[in-house]
């Protein structure tokens, strides 16, 4: 049951600059920020609903990849060590559900093509069209003077970067003899060539998922939103800084709908060779069992694709159009932790810190809080302590998502923030999938299973990213 605790007395760190935290709470009711809309494209499931009831079933999306799922797997199989594991999103069902949409229409058909064969920006269209159908929303009852985009990828279009890359491969060859390789005249002639060939191709259909910003600008483009059009890039936080920003928007009254989110398509060899190098990504042989967040035998993550949508209204426009609210968006805040590009401060003192500024000093205490939990020893040790040195005895429930879904980067915060309102919306915690023997490092209250939970009131999210990006929002059932 949900209570609200008397601010204890914490201090706050004096090492570390106060972080942006803002509320959404008011008085007046009516510039409550409201979540009215939800989307889901993941390793699960192409909806919210599909994915939601196969978490709680106890699915698990990942899998050993084949020659037919990646390029280049055999260079990745040789790779030492190297498990080919992933989270593949199905994209026939993505560009069925596309297609059905028929939100590309009235999309010239060059642009629209690109943004097919894109599949970051596909997934974020099916997840975009999916939420507005659920806030009961058309694209032309948005007032475009009141709408804004906030929706962000770490990645960007990868299979279009990839392409470009080849292309420019494949017309590897030097400049007349005057130019030196490496020199301005022998760059300026393969751009030359790298873009002629493109124009062969369709320059605007390639055009349309290459750019980090490409599913902000679709998704822009499909709202003829005028207020803001934003792609924040926070590493694995993107997501959830997202919705933080996005709710920001309609807190200082600038607009009254926002469509927030993120995505990431990252199951590419690159991603994957890299990730192995910097020994993050599990090695274990069972796929399915390999992510293992807050175990005593995890080792990492697997990586995983997809994306997650919501509109955010303020309440006086979701009011005035009789539209139900899942939740409102209480709280939320992020700071920076410089301690290195994969690694963070394994005390838990800048989890604590975003936990206390965000949460605790005000008095609120979750019912659950949905953690990072990626499954390295790192990320899941700084996570505890935090939480410990935030909360002592009185720690919330607290699960972990990336064990079923897979580590979806740039779109975990977005997909695993929308499943944290789903756990509101049907009160019921999910699992911490493929827990079996809790780290005695880790003291903090895991769920295994997933469990019924009456009267839950509030949930929080905390999202951390590679570079130091720590995250945390508060949500509460309207």
């Amino acid at each position: 049951m949900h209570v609200f605790c008397a601010p204890r007395k914490h201090s706050t760190d004096s090492r570390f600059a106060a972080p942006h935290v803002f509320e959404f709470s008011h008085q007046n009711r009516n510039e409550d920020v409201l979540v009215t809309g939800l989307g889901i494209v993941s390793p699960l499931g192409c909806s919210a609903n599909a994915t939601w009831e196969a978490m709680i079933a106890g699915g698990r999306a990942a899998r050993s990849l084949t020659r037919r799922d990646i390029d280049d797997f055999e260079h990745l199989s040789a790779m030492d060590g190297l498990a080919v594991h992933g989270a593949a999103v199905d994209y026939l069902e993505v560009a069925a559900r596309l297609e059905c949409s028929k939100l590309l229409e009235t999309i010239p058909e060059d642009i629209a093509a690109g943004w097919r064969s894109e599949p970051m920006v596909a997934m974020s269209i099916v997840a975009f069209a999916e939420a507005m159908s659920h806030a009961g929303l058309r694209c032309r009852d948005l007032k475009p003077e009141r709408t804004a985009i906030v929706f962000g990828s770490s990645k960007g279009g990868l299979k279009s970067t990839e392409r470009m890359a080849k292309a420019l491969a494949a017309r590897h060859r030097r400049a007349p003899q005057m130019a030196t390789e490496g020199t301005e005249i022998d760059t300026e002639y393969r751009c030359s060539q790298l873009t002629f060939q493109l124009q062969n191709e369709a320059l605007d259909s390639w055009h349309c998922g290459v750019q980090p910003n490409s599913a902000t600008q679709a998704i822009a483009a499909l709202t003829g939103a005028t207020v803001a059009s934003s792609c924040p890039v926070a590493a694995c936080a993107t997501g959830l800084i997202a919705f933080l920003q996005g709710a920001a928007l309609i807190h200082r009254g600038e607009c009254d709908v926002c469509i927030v989110g993120s995505a990431d398509a990252g199951l590419r060899s690159s991603v994957l060779a890299s990730f192995h190098r910097l020994r993050v990504t599990s090695r274990h042989r069972d796929a399915a069992a390999a992510c293992r967040p807050f175990d005593k035998f995890r080792d990492g993550f697997v990586v995983g694709e997809g994306a997650g949508v919501a509109v955010l209204e303020s309440r006086a426009h979701a009011t005035s159009r009789r539209a139900k609210s899942i939740a409102k968006i209480v709280a939320g805040g992020w700071l920076n932790d410089p301690t290195g590009m994969t690694q963070i401060d394994e005390t838990g003192a800048l989890v604590s810190e975003i936990l206390k500024r965000t949460l605790i000093l005000k008095g609120r205490c979750p019912d659950i809080l949905s953690l990072h939990g990626t499954g390295t020893e790192s990320n899941d040790l700084a996570e505890a302590r935090g939480i410990q040195k935030a909360f002592g005895a009185d720690m919330p429930q607290c699960t972990a998502l990336k064990g079923a879904i897979g580590h979806l980067l740039g779109a975990a915060g977005s997909v695993e923030t929308v499943l944290t309102l789903l756990a509101l919306h049907h009160q019921q915690i999910p699992g911490t999938t493929n827990l079996t023997t809790v780290d005695a490092r880790c003291q903090i209250p895991l769920q295994p299973h997933a469990r019924k939970m009456p009267h839950m009131q509030m949930a929080a999210k905390l999202s951390l990213g590679f570079g130091g990006h720590v995250a945390c929002g508060l949500f509460e059932r309207d």
